[in-house]
């Protein structure tokens, strides 16, 4: 089996079948975070992305893992490796996530074994609903902010912050309000100290 079918969450499709004509943010298991505005889905599987409605340009973004911003006019995704999607989005989350303050690219591990979500770290997960927690997932990314709901195999969080792969700045709460994360890529919980 590929790496994609392990991880890939039918649920999380089915929840942006709902988001059509929506700006979302999507988070690849490669480290890639896409910004735009979800058109359509293609064979329950490849999301359609037009430029974004709150975006600053008048592109689809694609933030890289080392931090680089590309720009495009129309994007595919292959939804199979999505670990989370951003709703509520408020602001352009991604336009100065490449500036200042960015880490230099931090090499990513290939997965060589066959993985298995962590039912485990699901159980416990499922114990802290209403708690401030930090989830971390393939790909390199950290969610933090409050645990609202679990279901089929999806954690809902509203967002405090959203660390990507090498970089030192965050997307906040108060640009993307609230997140999906597939729990099929999950690869730590604890809880987070609320200042």
């Amino acid at each position: 089996m590929g790496i994609f079918t392990e991880i890939r969450n039918e649920a999380l499709v089915r929840e942006l079948e709902r988001e059509l004509n929506t700006d979302v943010l999507l988070f690849g298991f490669d480290g890639f975070i896409y910004f735009g505005n979800i058109q359509g889905i293609e064979d329950c599987r490849i999301a359609l992305l037009s430029p974004a409605i709150k975006a600053e340009t008048r592109d689809v973004q694609i933030l890289s893992p080392g931090g680089e911003l590309v720009r495009v006019d129309f994007l595919r995704v292959d939804l199979w490796q999505i670990v989370a999607k951003g709703t509520a989005i408020v602001d352009d989350p991604i336009a100065y996530s490449n500036g200042p303050g960015s880490a230099p690219v931090i090499p990513q591990r290939t997965v060589t074994e066959e993985r298995q979500e962590s039912h485990h770290l699901i159980r416990q997960l499922c114990r802290m609903i209403g708690d401030n927690v930090v989830i971390t997932t393939l790909g390199g990314f950290l969610f933090e902010g409050t645990l609202g709901d679990i279901d089929d195999e999806l954690a809902i969080l509203k967002v405090d912050d959203i660390f990507g792969p090498a970089t030192s700045s965050s997307i906040s709460g108060s640009d993307v309000r609230s997140v999906i994360v597939n729990l099929e890529a999950l690869t730590s919980v604890s809880s987070s100290t609320c200042c």
